[in-house]
């Protein structure tokens, strides 16, 4: 397949800024792209949740050096300047209509119907509504199609559309191929990209760090995206696979998404999904991922209505092992809730109450052992990673200890 390079400059006026928006995904996909254009050798900078980045380092302040960054693209001395969306902002500030030349969208419920319904979910559809509408009428949206709210929202643009799904027998993603339409989707382990013409293999999925061996599906999405992205821009397909097979990310760049730890010759997940469907992808990535034992650090799911804490509990208990449970956050009410739903397992898990969650974590660093497979859902991400990276602040023997090895 022909690279397709420079297509983001579609004529002298457009900016090559691509806008990356959605509820998931969207630091990490930044980062999988930023990690291809460096491995294509197209200066790149970008504009995250963490701050202003050019060519992976991090700027002083945001406005300022944003406006620098898209000065260079203007003259051509940045080939890709990325900017993570944020729902709030885009909601009370807008955005210019018919500008950017490429937009991603990530996700928005994964189908959950209790999700579509609450408030913060009417904005991130507000503002997800209002990011398609900016896409230049010759430019293209990347779009989800296993979310198929986000999948309606792209098709209804008038600018070109690419889809990624885990499966091609995705119904909008099938239709879409029909329609001479291009996207990429998982196949015999690899991740494809092309149209009902032709299709080329672009990674093994099971090589790309972030995807815990191919089982953590969200992660696999991500890839996805940034697949797309990396040809439609005109990223060589080399490249694109040397830099995800090669892709770690840092936590301190991305503290919200799902890291991975090596403890002890143990894996350690740590993450703090704010969506039903999240928790279902990780709890399958363990059940998929060769282990000794399970062992489960959670709280009472802050991110989650109370609806939706029973079935957590539930998701919880399915993994069996131990499970670490604190409730320093969180009502009585709540706590039940979750241990109803954990109790619900046809094989009950062992449960212990621990006072907070630095000593679940402490607990669980004392037990763990090699093979064993841990997932930490994080009241706060941010603190629960500095106490687990770059090594364990708990008093150990040194020989326990080991590095970072997959970070999400």
């Amino acid at each position: 397949m022909p690279s397709r390079a420079s297509t983001l400059r579609l004529d002298a006026s457009v900016l090559p800024i691509v806008s990356i928006a959605g509820t998931r995904g969207k630091t990490t996909v930044s980062w999988m792209l930023s990690a291809i254009l460096k491995a294509a050798n197209m200066p790149s900078a970008s504009w995250l949740s963490t701050g202003v980045y050019v060519e992976d380092e991090r700027q002083e302040g945001e406005l300022g050096p944003w406006s620098r960054v898209v000065l260079a693209a203007r003259h051509g001395e940045i080939d890709v300047a990325i900017q993570e969306m944020n729902a709030a902002t885009v909601v009370g500030a807008g955005l210019p209509a018919d500008t950017y030349p490429l937009v991603i969208l990530t996700t928005l419920c994964g189908n959950n119907e209790a999700c579509l319904l609450n408030a913060e979910t009417e904005l991130q559809r507000k503002a997800l509504g209002i990011v398609v509408r900016s896409v230049r009428h010759d430019g293209t949206i990347i779009a989800n199609a296993d979310d198929y709210d986000i999948a309606e929202l792209a098709l209804q643009a008038e600018a070109n559309c690419v889809l990624f799904a885990l499966h091609r027998e995705n119904p909008a993603l099938q239709r879409h191929l029909a329609s001479s339409g291009e996207g990429a989707w998982v196949e015999d382990g690899w991740i494809m990209f092309g149209s009902a013409d032709g299709c080329e293999p672009v990674v093994v999925v099971d090589e790309i760090p972030a995807t815990l061996d191919g089982t953590i599906l969200f992660q696999v999405q991500n890839a996805l995206a940034a697949v797309c992205a990396a040809r439609v821009i005109g990223a060589p397909v080399q490249a694109t696979d040397e830099a995800l097979r090669a892709f770690q990310p840092h936590p301190d760049l991305q503290p919200a998404a799902c890291n991975i730890v090596r403890f002890n010759d143990a894996t350690i997940l740590i993450d703090a999904p704010r969506q039903i469907t999240s928790l279902r992808m990780l709890a399958r990535g363990i059940r998929h991922k060769p282990r000794r034992r399970t062992l489960v650090v959670s709280g009472s799911f802050p991110g989650f209505g109370d609806d939706e804490a029973q079935e957590a509990g539930r998701i919880l208990g399915g993994l069996g092992g131990i499970i670490l449970l604190h409730s320093e956050n969180s009502s009585a009410n709540r706590m039940e809730l979750i241990k109803s739903g954990i109790a619900s397992s046809p094989v009950p898990p062992i449960v212990l109450s621990v006072p907070d969650e630095l000593r679940a974590i402490d607990q669980l660093l004392n037990t763990i052992a090699p093979d064993d497979v841990a997932l930490v859902i994080a009241d706060e991400a941010e603190v629960v990673l500095r106490h687990l990276w770059p090594a364990p602040v708990i008093s150990v023997d040194a020989s326990r200890k080991s590095g970072l090895v997959g970070r999400m």
